[in-house]
């Protein structure tokens, strides 16, 4: 995956926190290198959730 900060020209929701990034504001653009159509954008610092610490749609570590 490639991480770039990119500011938008449009606006976008955070994947994280799932509430709105506008236009202007810079953010954390992700694109998957398999599937360059699929895009991932979070805040810098989500409003909800505080600083952005994970990836989207991470697996969660299982328990034996």
């Amino acid at each position: 995956m490639s991480e770039r900060n990119i500011t938008l020209r449009e606006p976008q929701v955070c994947d994280l926190c799932g509430r709105r990034i506008q236009v202007g504001e810079t953010c954390r653009m992700i694109r998957d290198d398999f599937m360059p159509g699929v895009r991932f954008f979070e805040h810098f610092r989500c409003p909800a959730k505080g600083p952005a610490t994970g990836r989207p749609n991470s697996p969660k570590p299982s328990n034996p």
